[in-house]
C-alpha cells in the first residue's frame, strides 16, 4: 500500500472508543443518526476490499451499532471469518458478533457448523468454550443433532471450565432435539458427583431442564429418582456448613446451589410419594433455619414455600410454608410482598383454611398505596369469600371500590362481587343492600346485569323488604342529584314506579346481624374501615377515579348519602308531591339519556294507578313529551297519555300491574339453552356457508344469493321469536319496563 492509501484506510477504520465518543458528543437524533450512516457506509467500504487488518475492529463498531438499533445485517459474514480466524482475538469478537447479529431463523447460520465442529476438537479450552457458548445459545434442531456427540464428550472433559459450558450447551442440544434425552441421563447424573461448583450447580439446572422438557416420560422421571437422596444430603450439608467466603452472600451459604436445589427437588417429588417422603425433614429444616432479614433468605424461604406445596407433602409442612407467605406480608419490601399474595391465590385452593388465618393481613393489602399490591389482595380476597366471612370481605371489597381507578377495573369488580353476593348472601336484606350500594358507588361502571340483578332480587323479596328497598333507593336518589350514578337512577325509578305507593307508609329498616356496617340494625356506632386511596393521587385524581363519589366527612370509605342510608332504622312517609318532584327533576336533568327518560315516563304512568292523589300532575308530565323530537319518547308520551285517559279505566290496571317475581334459576337456564342454540346455529350456518361457497356459481350467482339467505334466517327467526320462548335478556330492563321488543300489548313502546 502507498502511503495514501495507508492513510485512507486508517482514516476508515476509527477505533470503537472513538465512535462511542462521537455518538455520545451527539446533541439530538439527526446528529446521531448521520455519525452512524456515515460509519455504517465506511465499515461497508472495508467489508468490500475485504480489509482483513481491520475487520475485528469493524465488527465490534458493528455490535455497537446493532446494541443502539441499527439495522446490522452487513456484518453478518464477516462474524464467519472472524471466526473461521486462528488467532484468538478476532475468533472471540467473531463468536460475540454471532450471538448478537444472528438468531436461529438466520440462513446465513447454517454455514457456521462447520467451524463449530472444528472448534470443539480444538486444542484450548477457551476456544472450546467460545464454540459451546455459541452453541447453548444458537443451535437449530439441524446443528445440535450433528454436534451432538461433541458436546456429550465435553461433558467428560477433564476440564471442570469445558464441562459446565457443556452442562449448559446440553440444555439447548435436548431441546431441540428431545429424543436425545435418554442417552444423556447416566452422563448428567454423573455430573452431580462433580466437585466443581460451577459444573454442579449447571448439572442441577440441566436435570430441571431435562425434568420439564419430558415431564410426561416417566421412565426419565425415574431414573433421575434414585439421586434424591443425594440431593437431600447435598442440602442438609449446606444448611450445616459454617462460613464460606467463596459462595456465601449476606451470611447465607451459596444460596444459588440452595435455590437450584430446591427447585430440582419440587420437580422430583411431584406426584411422587417415595420422593416426598425422603426430601420432607430436610425442607423442613429449611423454613425454618432460613434467616429472613436478607433477600438471599427470602429467595431461598420462597423457593422452599413452591417444593412444599408442589411435593406430596405432610399436612404440618403445608401450614408451616403458608405461615411463611403471611410473613413476607408483612415485609416492608414491596416485590416480596407481591410474591406472597401471588403464592397465597395459587394456595388457597389446595389449603383454604391456612390462608383464612392469614385474612386480617391479607385486608390489610387491599389499603396499599401501591395499586399492584392492591389488586393483587383483591383478588386473594374474593378467592377467600365463603358463607362464614362474606360480610367482612364483601365490606372490605366495597370500600376498595371506592378508591378502584379505570372504568374496566370498576366493572369486573362490581361483577366480582356481584358473583359473591349471589352465591353467599346471609339474607335477602344483605343480598339487596350490598347491591344497591355498589351501584350507588360505581353504576356508571356496572355491567347492566348488575342492575338487572338488583331488580331481580327487589321482585322476589316480600312486601315489607320491597317497601324498605323502594324508601332506601327513594333517598339515595334524592341525597346524591345531581352527581348520582346512572344505573341507580334506573334502579330506584324502577321501584317506585312499581312500589310507589309504599313511599306514603312509614317504613322501619328490616334488623338483623346482616347489615353492610357489621352492626345490628345499622348501629350508627359502627364505623366502616377506611380504604386508603393511592398516595400519589391528588384530589382531582381521586375524583375521577370515584367518579365523583366523595367519602363520608367521618373518614369513612362510603359517601355520606350511602352511610346515611346505611344508619337509617326508620323511613318517614312521602308526600306524593315530593315524590312526583323527585321524577320531574330527574327527567329533566342535564344527565338523564333518552332510556332514563323512557323509565321516568313509564313510571309515572304507573304511578297514576297506584297514587290516589297526583293524577293531573302525572297526566301533565306524561304528555309533556308528545312533540318530542325524539321518537321513542314521543311514541311512549302518547301512548300512555292516551292509557291514562278515562276510556281506558278498565284496561289499565292490567296493563299497568305490577312485574311478577322473576325467576332467576329459569333464566340461567334460558341463558345456557340460548347459549347451545347459538352455537348450534353457528355451526350450521358455517357449513352451509362453507358448502354454498365450495360450488361453482352459474349464471346470475345464485348461490351466494342462496348463501346469504341461509345466513340471514337464523336472525330472522331470532327477531320474530317471542320474548317468552327462551330469550337471553329475561331481566333487560328495557323487558321490565315495557320496552322490550314485541314483548308487550299494543301500547308497548318500541326498545329504548
Amino acid at each position: 500500500w502507498s502511503a495514501a492509501e495507508r492513510v485512507q484506510r486508517e482514516a476508515m477504520s476509527i477505533k470503537l472508543r472513538e465512535l462511542i465518543r462521537a455518538v455520545r458528543a451527539c446533541k439530538t437524533s439527526q446528529e446521531e443518526r448521520a455519525v452512524i450512516a456515515k460509519e455504517c457506509a465506511l465499515i461497508r467500504t472495508a467489508f468490500k476490499e475485504n480489509n482483513v487488518q481491520y475487520r475485528h475492529r469493524n465488527v465490534a463498531k458493528t455490535i455497537f451499532i446493532q446494541m443502539l438499533g441499527y439495522p446490522s445485517h452487513f456484518g453478518q459474514l464477516e462474524c464467519l471469518k472472524l471466526i473461521a480466524s486462528p488467532n484468538f482475538p478476532e475468533k472471540r469478537i467473531g463468536y460475540l458478533a454471532l450471538m448478537l447479529l444472528l438468531d436461529e431463523r438466520t440462513e446465513v447460520l447454517t454455514l457456521v457448523t462447520n467451524s463449530l465442529k472444528n472448534d470443539l476438537e480444538h486444542d484450548s479450552q477457551f476456544v472450546v468454550g467460545l464454540s459451546l457458548t455459541a452453541v447453548g445459545n444458537l443451535a437449530t434442531s439441524d446443528m445440535a443433532r450433528t454436534l451432538a456427540q461433541d458436546v456429550a464428550r465435553h461433558l467428560a472433559s477433564s476440564n471442570p471450565y469445558v464441562r459446565k459450558k457443556a452442562a449448559l450447551a446440553t440444555i439447548r442440544v435436548l431441546q431441540k432435539v428431545p429424543e436425545l434425552t435418554e442417552d444423556y441421563v447416566d452422563k448428567i447424573v454423573a455430573l452431580l458427583k462433580d466437585r466443581s461448583h460451577g459444573v454442579l450447580i449447571s448439572a442441577v439446572q440441566l436435570m430441571i431442564e431435562v425434568l420439564e422438557l419430558d415431564d410426561k416420560e416417566e421412565l426419565i422421571k425415574q431414573r433421575f429418582s434414585r439421586v434424591v437422596p443425594s440431593l437431600v444430603k447435598m442440602l442438609r450439608n449446606l444448611l450445616n456448613l459454617g462460613y464460606s467466603p467463596e459462595h456465601d452472600i449476606a451470611g447465607i451459604a451459596d444460596p444459588f446451589l440452595q435455590v437450584k436445589l430446591l427447585r430440582l427437588l419440587q420437580v422430583l417429588g411431584h406426584k411422587n410419594d417415595e420422593a416426598s417422603e425422603a426430601m420432607n425433614d430436610v425442607l423442613a429444616q429449611v423454613a425454618t433455619n432460613t434467616e429472613t432479614n436478607r433477600n438471599a433468605g427470602n429467595a431461598i424461604l420462597y423457593e422452599c414455600v413452591r417444593a412444599i406445596m408442589t411435593v406430596e407433602s405432610e399436612s404440618g409442612l403445608r401450614v408451616l410454608a403458608v405461615n411463611i407467605l403471611g410473613r413476607f406480608l408483612i415485609n416492608r419490601d414491596n416485590n416480596i410482598r407481591y410474591v406472597a399474595l401471588n403464592s397465597l391465590a395459587k394456595v388457597v385452593t389446595e389449603d383454604p383454611a391456612a390462608v383464612q388465618r392469614h385474612r386480617s393481613t391479607i385486608l390489610d393489602c387491599l389499603k396499599d398505596p401501591d395499586v399492584s399490591i392492591r389488586q393483587r389482595a383483591l383478588e386473594l380476597t374474593y378467592q377467600l369469600v365463603n358463607a362464614n366471612n362474606v360480610q367482612e370481605l364483601v365490606r372490605e371489597m366495597l370500600n376498595y371500590l371506592v378508591v378502584a381507578t379505570g372504568p374496566d377495573h370498576r366493572g369486573h369488580l362490581c361483577s366480582r362481587i356481584a358473583n359473591v353476593v349471589d352465591k353467599y348472601a346471609p339474607s335477602p336484606k344483605w343480598q339487596i343492600d350490598v347491591v344497591v350500594t355498589m351501584l350507588s358507588i360505581a353504576g356508571n361502571n356496572c355491567d347492566d346485569s348488575v342492575a338487572s340483578t338488583a331488580v331481580a332480587y327487589i321482585c322476589g323479596a316480600d312486601t315489607d323488604l320491597q317497601g324498605y328497598s323502594t324508601h332506601k333507593l327513594f333517598h339515595l336518589l334524592r341525597d346524591e342529584l345531581p352527581q348520582v350514578q346512572l344505573a341507580l337512577v334506573h334502579v330506584a325509578v324502577w321501584c317506585i314506579g312499581e312500589y310507589g305507593e309504599c313511599l306514603l307508609n312509614d317504613c322501619d329498616v328490616p334488623h338483623g346481624d346482616d347489615d353492610i356496617l357489621g352492626g345490628s340494625g345499622g348501629d350508627p356506632g359502627v364505623v366502616v374501615p377506611q380504604a386508603a386511596p393511592p398516595a400519589r393521587d391528588t384530589d382531582d385524581d381521586a375524583s375521577k377515579a370515584t367518579n365523583g363519589h366523595k367519602p363520608a366527612e367521618d373518614g369513612s370509605a362510603f359517601s355520606g348519602a350511602v352511610l346515611t342510608s346505611m344508619r337509617r332504622t326508620h323511613y318517614e312517609a312521602i308526600p306524593v308531591a315530593e315524590i312526583l318532584g323527585l321524577l320531574e327533576v330527574v327527567l329533566k336533568s342535564h344527565l338523564a339519556t333518552v332510556q332514563t327518560k323512557s323509565y321516568v315516563l313509564t313510571a309515572l304512568a304507573k304511578l297514576a294507578t297506584r297514587l290516589s292523589q297526583g293524577k293531573d300532575e302525572t297526566v301533565e308530565l306524561v304528555a309533556s313529551f308528545q312533540t318530542s323530537m325524539n321518537l321513542e319518547l314521543q311514541q311512549r308520551s302518547c301512548e300512555y297519555a292516551a292509557l291514562l285517559d278515562d276510556r281506558w279505566n278498565a284496561v289499565r290496571p292490567e296493563a299497568l300491574a305490577r312485574m311478577p317475581a322473576l325467576d332467576l334459576t329459569a333464566k340461567a337456564d334460558a341463558d345456557d339453552r340460548a347459549a347451545s342454540f347459538a352455537d348450534l346455529d353457528d355451526d350450521v350456518v358455517g357449513e352451509a356457508s362453507g358448502a354454498f361457497a365450495s360450488m361453482p356459481s352459474s349464471g346470475g350467482g345464485a348461490f351466494p344469493a342462496a348463501a346469504s339467505a341461509q345466513k340471514a334466517q337464523p336472525a330472522t327467526a331470532a327477531a320474530a321469536a317471542p320474548p317468552g320462548g327462551g330469550s337471553s335478556s329475561l331481566l333487560d330492563l328495557n323487558d321490565i319496563f315495557g320496552g322490550g321488543g314485541g314483548g308487550g300489548g299494543p301500547l308497548d313502546a318500541t326498545p329504548a
